[in-house]
């Protein structure tokens, strides 16, 4: 008797930039249960890129979203297009029955994100998540794990960080000034984290934040900065303390620390690339970690595996589209209290309330 036949979705990726082409790699040779069918990228040096790595893996390459979508047979497309492309495609592909995995941030208005979140409600034969990768680390995994089974008790206060390297050159600053802010863009992952910690349903009840400009001078023009604390207090009662940096030296840097009734948890708490130590007279050394996507290459993998999944075997997502909304409300608030100065307060559903001078 012939083996059965594996069946695998379709995939296209939206968008051939640094993250599109890791998404389209990891299809292609580390998720079984898929199909790379598709790519698509407006940019002449993706195109190149594509006939270099894609084509001779029968990988269809277009120049626009809106003619790929069109391929017979696409199933689900992964959308790691520039930031502003992200809502009008995803409603698009909703609408043509196409599940949806979008980068973060889908959009940067919470009122055009419950729109779409409305779609993909009203068609729920047809699934949409956004990528939070950090979710798919092991270790974040096994952290959630831990807590899940009581092992610190009740959470009461997390405090993360990420520390990226200071870029020299020049691209990051014209990336920064469209991104949304240090919080929306940067923060809102360890955002995410905090809410997989708590609980999907948590609400944000008080938000302030700070910081400055240490190094990227420009970011004056557009109000943002490249060291930033943020703070928020949940109606649970738990603080979740949140510090970004965009001017480290040392690799990558990304830890989180979680407080409870009955002990600590934390992850990363040395940022190094292995376990690989060498020690000398003076010093232990251990190799940094370059960057962020050296840091969750496999969470990536796990990402899309799971995403694949959850649609072949007519599952729920990993991650809600309303856990989605509440970051971004969360990190848009913490923006708005970086430029202003003021905190911001919500009630216990989740609706802004007048603002205050007073903390």
């Amino acid at each position: 008797m012939a083996p059965t036949e594996l069946i695998r979705l379709q995939i296209g990726v939206v968008g051939l930039g640094r993250m599109g082409r890791r998404h389209a790699l990891n299809i292609l040779h580390l998720t079984p249960r898929a199909n790379l069918l598709c790519a698509c990228s407006p940019a002449q040096a993706d195109i190149e890129w594509a006939d270099q790595n894609l084509i001779q893996h029968g990988v269809h390459i277009c120049s626009s979203f809106e003619e790929m979508v069109k391929i017979p047979g696409l199933e689900a497309v992964i959308i790691a297009s520039s930031t502003g492309l992200h809502a009008s495609q995803s409603l698009s592909a909703l609408e043509l029955g196409i599940h949806v995995l979008c980068e973060k941030p889908v959009t940067l208005d919470t009122h055009e994100l419950q729109a779409i979140i409305n779609k993909a409600q009203s068609i729920p034969e047809t699934k949409m998540m956004v990528g939070f990768t950090r979710r798919f680390d092991d270790s974040y995994k096994d952290a959630r794990l831990k807590i899940q089974e009581g092992q610190i008790g009740q959470p009461v206060v997390i405090r993360s960080h990420g520390v990226e390297e200071f870029d020299e050159s020049g691209f990051f600053i014209n990336y920064a000034r469209q991104s949304g802010g240090i919080f929306v863009d940067s923060t809102i992952h360890d955002i995410d984290l905090a809410l997989s910690f708590l609980g999907e349903n948590i609400q944000p009840k008080k938000i302030w934040a700070t910081g400055v400009i240490a190094r990227y001078h420009e970011m004056k023009e557009f109000h943002d900065s490249d060291n930033a604390v943020g703070v928020v207090e949940f109606w649970g009662g738990e603080i979740a303390h949140f510090y970004n940096s965009r001017t480290g030296n040392q690799g990558y840097d990304n830890m989180t620390e979680i407080f409870g009734t009955g002990g600590k948890l934390t992850v990363n708490a040395v940022a190094r690339k292995n376990r690989v130590e060498v020690t000398s007279k003076n010093t232990v050394q251990n190799d940094i970690l370059p960057t962020w996507m050296d840091r969750y290459e496999q969470a990536f993998v796990n990402e899309v595996n799971a995403f694949t999944a959850a649609i072949l075997d007519n599952k729920e997502l990993p991650i809600k589209l309303t856990s989605a909304l509440t970051s971004l409300k969360i990190g848009l608030a913490l923006q708005e209290s970086l430029v202003s100065g003021y905190p911001i307060r919500f009630d216990q559903e989740g609706n802004r309330i007048a603002p205050s001078a007073s903390l």
